[in-house]
């Protein structure tokens, strides 16, 4: 079901390339789409980001982090955390549409939590 969820989301989202889902640790769980990139490497790399991310905002007190973008000139990487476990990256072009990337990603995001517990 996972893999159906990671496929879904890329049809949906124009500009999509990748999808990578990812544990606590950053371990792969499992990916979708293009693989000319080593984006197991990558989604770990950016879950340790995320990770840093979170805890700053909480030192702060500046509440939960719903999403995370990274911006690149080859493209974007859009963050979501799936539970305190678990979170999604997806890759995109650098014209694909953040808003609707991300609403899609929220959807996927609710489809994994009911497909994990």
């Amino acid at each position: 079901m996972i893999d159906d969820i990671l496929n879904n989301l890329l049809t949906s989202v124009r500009g999509a390339s990748a999808v990578i889902f990812l544990d606590g640790e950053g371990e792969f769980i499992s990916q979708a789409g293009a693989t000319d990139q080593d984006i197991r490497f990558l989604g770990a790399w950016k879950e340790i980001h995320f990770d840093q991310i979170k805890e700053i905002t909480d030192r702060l007190g500046l509440g939960s982090v719903k999403a995370v973008l990274f911006s690149h000139d080859q493209g974007n990487e859009l963050l979501m955390p799936v539970t305190t476990d678990y979170c999604i990256l997806l890759f995109l072009s650098a014209y694909a549409d953040i808003k609707s990337a991300q609403n899609e990603l929220a959807k996927a995001v609710e489809l994994l939590k009911k497909d994990i517990e």
